[in-house]
């Protein structure tokens, strides 16, 4: 999915497809924690796989995160140069006693 994220065809689409590639890395570092714990081939190549999966789980993680904040950003600035966007008013508000 990582590498399918690289064509997609829009940031929604990248971040759908980056996200699902997130779901993939945890289930393999789940199952690589499982074969450290059951003692399943050599533990110091298990150590180093679980290591590993943490450390692509934290990249693609970041990478999901920088991508949403840069659409947030784009979407922003977007809406400010709207020609004629209304700016709401300030939500300021006081307390009048009615009839006083």
């Amino acid at each position: 999915m990582l590498e399918e994220a690289r064509a997609a065809e829009s940031d929604k689409d990248f971040v759908s497809k980056c996200s699902i590639g997130l779901k993939e890395c945890r289930e393999s570092w789940t199952r690589l924690r499982v074969c450290l714990k059951r003692k399943l081939g050599p533990e110091a190549e298990a150590r180093g796989l679980v290591q590993e999966g943490n450390e692509l789980i934290s990249i693609v993680t970041a990478i999901i995160r920088n991508k949403r904040r840069s659409m947030a950003k784009k979407l922003a600035a977007k809406k400010a140069e709207r020609p004629g966007a209304r700016k709401r008013p300030s939500r300021a508000y006081e307390f009048h006693v009615p009839n006083s």
